[in-house]
């Protein structure tokens, strides 16, 4: 089923916003398992309100390099990029600071701490977003995502 177009770019800046957010600097190392481009095949976002938003359209792609991580969603309005810090703070989390973005600029120095599992060529993150990112009632309260790997451009 197909989301308005209204609630799906919500959707998918939200989503790229929490997406992006998968990793910030410190002295551990990344996982390597996380290294290179990951096409989101899912995000979906739970509302504070008790609301459920759904995208299927693999719109979204994530790049994690050495202590980078960048996340580009094309939207109907053209192509958002958000760049971030991230490392892992333990094998199944990491934590990530916005360091650039080309629509969320309000949100730049934000940290967010993601749960993930990597199954063969398959991400699973969830996370969820901090407050200031999140206003109630109808703000986000958790994001889950499924990403599968893919050749980076």
């Amino acid at each position: 089923m197909r989301l308005p177009a209204t609630p799906l770019k919500v959707l998918a800046r939200r989503g790229l916003v929490c997406l992006g957010a998968l990793v910030t600097w410190s002295h551990a190392a990344a996982d390597p398992m996380l290294a290179g481009c990951w096409q989101a095949v899912r995000i979906v976002l739970y509302t504070n309100d008790g609301g459920k938003m759904e995208d299927t359209s693999g719109r979204c792609t994530l790049r994690f390099e050495a202590e980078r991580l960048t996340s580009t969603c094309v939207t109907s309005t053209g192509t958002a990029t958000t760049t971030y810090g991230y490392r892992t703070i333990r094998p199944d989390a990491y934590v990530t600071t916005m360091t650039g973005s080309s629509f969320r600029t309000d949100l730049l120095g934000s940290t967010r701490e993601y749960g993930y599992r990597i199954d063969g060529d398959r991400l699973f993150t969830v996370t969820t977003p901090p407050s200031a990112a999140s206003p109630a009632p109808t703000g986000t309260r958790r994001v889950e995502s499924e990403a599968t790997r893919i050749a980076c451009p």
